[in-house]
This record gives C-alpha cells, structure tokens and sequence, in this order.
C-alpha cells in the first residue's frame, strides 16, 4: 500500500500523501541490456495453460480463485517489502532469509505479496538489472520452497523514491520522472512535482524515444517471462495504489487509469502469460472506502484479481460498522469488474483499537470467503512499526497481531465454499459440489517467546459429525526464544453438502 497509508495515524490522507522533491539518485546496480519490446511482441509457446497455474472462475454471482485441481483458495497472505528501493536516507527494509519463509509457513500464510521497484529493475532505459532480477528469483524458489505461492507486486508510492523528501516513497526511476520543475514542497494530496510526475505518466508521454507506459509495459514483461513456467506463482498486480494526477474520479478512471490496465492486461496475455492478472482501484478508496470510479468491466479478461486495500480505522478513523461497509462496497465493486477479490494490504498499529478491528477484519474475510496480505512482514526498528515480527523474528510483546493471523482457517476446498467461521476454539466450513480434499490450517501454537491464542492446534477433524482420519503436515519453526507449531490438516469429502469441522483432540 501507499506510504501515506501505512501511518494513518499521522494527521490525514491529504497531508500524507504530500510533499515530494527530486534529488541526485544513487549509483545503480550492473545492467546488462534487455531486449527492446518496441510492439509487445508474443513470446516463444509456454508449456502452462491458464489450467494449469491458480485462476478464476465464476461461481454464482462472483467469481474466485481456484488452484490447478479446481479447488477454492482462500488465500491467507503476507506482505514483504524487502525488494523495494527507498529513498537512501529511509532504511526500513529488513533482508529476508530462508528462515523468514519457514516462519511464514509456520504461522500459517499460503502466500506472499512481494512489491518489486521499476527503478531498480531498470535503473537506466532499456536496461535491466540481473542482479535484481536474481534477487527476484531467489525469494519466489525461497518462499515457494516453503509452501508459499507469491503474487509479484508493480510497487510505486508517490510515483518516485525522491517525490517526498525525509518520508517512504518509490516507483519508477529518474530517468521516467518528469516533474516539469514543479517545486516538491509538502502540500495537500500531492505536491506539485508528484502531481507533475503522475500526470506525464497517465499522458503517456514520450521519454528516451518512447512512451512511459511503453517503457512500463516492457519492464513487467520482463519480469513475467522469468516466471512463465512457474505453476504456483499467483500472477502479477499491474500497479500498487494507482494515484491521480490532476485529474479526479470518475473521469480519471474511465480516460486514463483503466485504459493503460487494459494496455497492460493486452500486453501480457499477447506474449503469453497464463497467470492471474490483479489491479486495484484508486489509491483513494484507502480512506473513502469505496471506489470512487464508479467501477464497471473494463476488460474481458476472465483470469483478473480486484485487490482494493481494506484499511478502515487506519486512516479515516472509521469503525466496526464502516469496516463492514467497505467490505460489502469491495464485493459489489469485484462484481462490477467481473473479477475475483482479495483485500492486498490491511494493517496498522498497535493499540486496542487496531487491535479490535484485526479481529473484525479477520471475520469479515470469512463472512466474504476472501483471502487477503497483510502489511507487513518486518520493518526495521524507529519506522511506523507495522510488522508482523520483528527484525529477528521474534514475535511483538505490544500486539496479537501475529497469533490473531494465524488462527485457525480455510485454505482450499473442492467445489463451493459456503460458509467458514472460527470462534471459541471451533473452525467450522461448510462445502458443497464435487468432492475432495478440503484443506484446513489448525492455528498456529506459540509454544515460547510470547503468549499463545490456540493453546492446542485443531487437528481432530469430523466430516457431518462423523471423526475422519485426515492427513496432518507439521509446520514448526524454532529460531531463538520463539517456537511455533502449526499443521496443515487435509481432510477428504464425497460429493454434495458437507460441514467439515476442526478442534483440538
């Protein structure tokens, strides 16, 4: 999500989404060049179809995301911002480690959103990075290895690392930032130079011989043929947070923001990507919570994520019941734009309050039967303090942030999820078309380093009332004075209308 976002606590969203300047940038990594994509040309075959990687489907009135076997994902999911390059003065990315994929796991996340910077992928034009590319690539195997599927995040906020001065910016490099010498002091919504630099990029102006968009457009082709052939990855969001220039809803949407989604969405499936393709709506629906560009289908693409960042009470002091709002608007909204929903980034701070509305967060994503990524990971000490755990994987002692997430949920299920609840020590999901295994996570047992929600994980299964004998996958982590237990619990089902429910033995 955006940076203003992320510190609602701070005064408002106008005075967060301000103040932005244009500074010497850093010495690039080595380049070696990249191939110029001067027509989005299409890629050589690919073995994978869209069957064959997780995609959407239309069941009912909305549509969802199912895996290769045609099972429902409920996706429970983690943010990480340890590949995003920020202004050299704002260090607030921690390096991620195998062991930060183990712990993922053994907390309970099936997914990891991984926001990627457009400056460091290609710090000069037509060039791209290999060693980010490397970089890239490794955290997919690491956290794929883990039993994580990844979603590659497009990040920008405040379009560039240097558009706000002293605070957390990224996005695009220099030398695609045209800021037409508007002065980058703090002012309400966006400076004068962000303003300047997002309305260049909406204009599609013309930069080193060709279009910003174009540039744009080949640098995520870049990134989406290295993994074209991998089965678990769950696509590619076009853009964090698209902001407006100078041009307001809903006319910015309908001239500008959906016709450059349609130009990306074209691109990649002309070159032959078979993954899910994710947007997300205005960066202002963060703190009106609705989308104020009167959404409708925009594309017939039938593989497209709608990935609207829930964060009532975060920024807009709102409440349980305009949390439940927001909820209610998202699903009308995805059902506009014919596409799957999972809210891409929810979080916030520390206190009862955000406490309070984890939970309700938490219930309100069963009651919807979506999944969503929490923001964020890890967050190096004297930053905002969102993180889940800390720098050294220890768990907070000023928040239940981690052991409310991973309490015990649905992960996948054959045919159509019904219902999911989780309360007083019982998961109950109800299912209901062809049969299979039913997939469940039996909450996460912190067994030292901090208190514990789950006391013992659900592993003890009945399908109907009747014991069944499912297959339990530990997933353990021990690193320090943090020990954590959970288990995947996979528990089979015959065809038509079942209730399948999880407590501990």
């Amino acid at each position: 999500m955006t940076g203003f976002a992320r510190r609602w606590s701070r005064p408002s969203l106008l005075a967060a989404l301000g103040a932005l300047a244009l500074v010497v940038p850093t010495a690039a990594e080595a380049v070696r060049p990249g191939p110029e994509l001067a027509s989005a040309p299409r890629a050589a075959a690919t073995k994978l179809t869209r069957a064959d990687v997780p995609h959407v489907v239309k069941q009912g009135k909305d549509h969802v995301i199912v895996d290769a076997d045609g099972r429902q994902l409920v996706l429970r999911g983690i943010n990480a911002n340890a590949l995003v390059e920020y202004p050299s003065y704002y260090h607030e990315t921690v390096p991620l480690k195998k062991a930060d994929f183990q712990e993922m796991a053994a907390l309970g996340f099936t997914f990891l959103r991984l926001p990627i910077s457009w400056s460091r992928l290609e710090p000069q034009p037509g060039q791209y990075s290999s060693a980010y590319v490397s970089r890239i690539r490794t955290v997919v195997r690491r956290a794929e290895s883990a039993g994580l599927d990844v979603l590659v995040d497009m990040h920008q906020d405040r379009y560039n690392r240097n558009l706000r001065p002293g605070d957390e910016a990224d996005g695009a490099p220099d030398w695609a930032t045209i800021t037409n010498d508007q002065p980058c002091q703090v002012s309400q919504l966006t400076s004068p130079c962000s303003a300047a630099a997002y309305d260049a990029f909406w204009q599609n102006q013309t930069v080193e011989g060709k279009p910003l968009q174009t540039w744009y457009r080949d640098a995520l082709l870049q990134v989406s043929r290295v993994f074209r052939s991998d089965r678990r990855l769950l696509g590619y969001e076009l853009m964090n947070e698209p902001t407006p220039g100078s041009m307001g809803s809903p006319t910015w949407e309908r001239k500008q923001l959906w016709p450059f989604e349609r130009r990306m969405i074209t691109a990649l499936r002309h070159d032959g990507e078979p993954h899910m393709i994710w947007f997300g709506p205005s960066v202002l629906r963060d703190a009106l919570d609705a989308d104020p560009g009167n959404p409708k289908r925009f594309s017939g693409d039938g593989d497209l994520v709608y990935a609207p960042h829930i964060y009532t009470g975060t920024f807009n002091g709102g409440g349980a019941d305009q949390l439940r709002a927001s909820y209610a608007a998202a699903q009308k909204e995805a059902r506009s734009y014919g596409a799957a929903l999972v809210d891409a980034e929810w979080g916030g701070g520390s206190d009862a309050t955000a406490e309070s509305l984890r939970a309700e967060n938490l219930q309100l994503q069963d009651r919807y039967r979506i999944g969503s990524a929490f923001w964020m990971w890890k967050q190096a000490p004297g930053f905002y303090n969102w993180q889940t755990v800390e720098a050294d994987g220890s768990l907070r002692t000023d928040s239940m942030r981690a052991q409310m997430l991973s309490q015990p949920h649905v992960e996948a299920v054959p045919g159509q999820l019904v219902r999911t609840s989780y309360a007083d020590g019982v998961l109950t999901v109800r299912v209901r078309g062809r049969g299979g295994v039913v997939s469940l996570w039996s909450g996460t047992v912190v067994r030292s380093g901090a208190t514990t929600l789950v006391d013992r994980p659900l592993v003890a299964a009945t399908v109907d009332g009747r014991h069944t004998t499912g297959t339990r996958t530990a997933h353990a982590f021990v690193a320090g004075t943090t020990s954590l237990l959970g288990y995947r619990v996979d528990v089979r089902v015959p065809a038509g209308h079942h209730t399948v429910v999880l407590q501990a033995p």
